[in-house]
């Protein structure tokens, strides 16, 4: 990330901060030509284009007197002819030279750390430079943070930053230098400190590739969020949650946390990388209700999400994963889970890993058989749409389960039987008019069949538990007879 030290960085102009403008183009059916300028801080490149307007606009602003301005003037015409072009390009190279070289200048001697955000936006450091993107920060939430944050106490939304804003912030913090630039307090670091002590929900968004037009790579950099002291909602998408370091004061705050496109493991985030302790003795997340990590690259659930506490809500959906380990049993407040577009095709036994589960979704994976769910008594909620569900034993073994109220199988070559929805609702017995099969309960005709199914199943059972008595009388008698003509045999012998 770039860092102009304005104290430091040489008077002239060198490899480690320059300015260059590379070439020009006529643009706009040739109405006006555009400059390309490339600037250079501490190894880091970007380039901006501008128009001699917005050239001259700036320095109206900057020098308003006149007589102080070192701009190539105007010209009126013939100022698109190539030659003209090429020695304006050359002119506006030096002027760009010497205006920096100037700030830097005026800047050290007001020992300032950071060039005019005047200068520096025109140039673009608020885009990739630390200085001057927090400069900028702090203006901004100087004037409208109050106001937002008030207005998110009445209707809850997130306040965006970059994983650029959030490095340059954490940086700063760390130079032993004033939080303003200068004395009349505009760009007052404590600004963006102080919003960020107080702002309740936050959004960390990146991006793939590289920083605008720079060779900063946009999540390779590391920053802290150690100074967020009461955040209740945490959105990181687009990142490197391995970027993401001072975790240990939101664990204490968070109430809901999502992460999207930026994990390939659940410890990446969850781990304190500096802790050696053994993850059963790391500081837990204290708070946390709900969990998004959707939209992943999981491949499976590590031992690290023991770390999540007491959290309710679990959202690992459109990830990899095909299995879920062990490690969801500790997660004892845990009543709903998202599973759906992952890699599952077994869940035998998952009432000994998640007994208190109250809604599970499991939609869009490869799983064929659903009776192992069947001990979950405390299932309310089960959607099993697009699997590879094919017979009804496979899912007949779900009436048993005494809570359920919705049960989803669309998608699944279960569907193509014949009155599959009257035979699946049967094994509900006489709760069979409470469960809502597809997000449908069922109708007068479904529930007359399914009588008319339990009447004949009820018939047979007792029909079947008749002559179940019957051969067990008869086995009884045989068993006496056996009995009695022992005990003649042996009188017999002994006589």
């Amino acid at each position: 990330m770039a860092l102009l030290d304005i104290q430091s960085v040489s008077p002239q102009m060198n490899n480690d901060f320059n300015v260059r403008i590379l070439n020009y183009k006529v643009v706009d059916e040739g109405k006006y030509a555009l400059y390309t300028i490339q600037l250079t801080v501490d190894g880091y490149t970007w380039v901006v284009e501008r128009r001699y307007s917005e050239f001259d606009a700036m320095d109206m602003r900057r020098f308003p007197d006149r007589k102080k301005s070192f701009l190539p003037p105007k010209k009126l015409i013939r100022n698109l002819d190539a030659e003209f072009l090429e020695e304006r390009r050359m002119e506006l190279e030096k002027y760009c030279r010497a205006l920096l070289e100037l700030e830097v200048w005026y800047q050290k001697q007001k020992k300032v750390n950071s060039l005019p955000l005047l200068t520096a936006k025109f140039f673009d450091f608020h885009q990739y430079e630390i200085h001057s993107i927090v400069d900028d920060l702090s203006v901004r939430l100087g004037g409208v943070g109050d106001e937002w944050l008030t207005s998110s106490e009445s209707s809850p939304k997130y306040f965006e930053f970059t994983p650029i804003e959030m490095h340059a912030i954490t940086e700063r913090l760390r130079l032993p230098e004033p939080t303003a630039p200068d004395p009349r307090m505009v760009a007052d670091l404590g600004n963006t400190v102080d919003f960020l002590h107080r702002v309740r929900a936050l959004k960390v968004r990146g991006a793939k590739g590289y920083v605008g037009t720079s060779n900063i790579v946009w999540n390779s950099l590391t920053y802290s969020l150690h100074f967020c002291k009461n955040l209740l909602a945490l959105w990181i998408t687009d990142s490197d949650a391995t970027k993401v370091h001072g975790l240990n004061t939101i664990k204490r705050t968070l109430r809901r946390l999502v992460v999207h496109y930026s994990m390939n493991n659940l410890e990446d985030l969850l781990l304190d990388k500096e802790q050696v302790l053994p993850i059963i003795e790391q500081e837990h997340w204290q708070c946390l209700e709900e969990v998004d990590f959707s939209f992943n690259d999981l491949k499976r659930i590590d031992e690290s999400v023991r770390l999540l506490g007491d959290v309710q809500k679990l959202n690992i959906s459109h990830n990899n994963v095909t299995e879920i380990g062990g490690y969801l049993q500790h997660l004892t407040c845990l009543t709903e889970l998202d599973l759906s577009s992952n890699g599952i095709t077994s869940v035998q036994h998952w009432n000994q890993l998640l007994g208190n589960l109250k809604k599970l979704i499991l939609a869009n994976n490869a799983i064929k058989d659903a009776s192992g769910l069947s001990r979950m008594y405390s299932l309310e909620y089960l959607d099993l749409r697009y699997n590879a569900i094919e017979t009804l034993d496979s899912v007949y073994p779900l009436g048993s389960l005494p809570c359920l109220e919705a049960l989803h199988l669309k998608g699944n070559p279960i569907r193509k039987i014949v009155e599959y929805r009257t035979r699946l609702l049967e094994g509900f017995g006489e709760r069979s008019w409470e469960v809502k099969l597809d997000g449908k309960a069922p109708d007068d005709r479904e529930r007359d069949t399914i009588r008319l199914r339990m009447a004949l199943r009820r018939a047979r059972e007792e029909k079947e538990e008749k002559e179940r008595k019957r051969r067990e009388k008869i086995e009884e008698r045989i068993r006496y007879i056996s009995g009695d003509i022992c005990r003649l045999s042996e009188e017999l012998d002994s006589s």
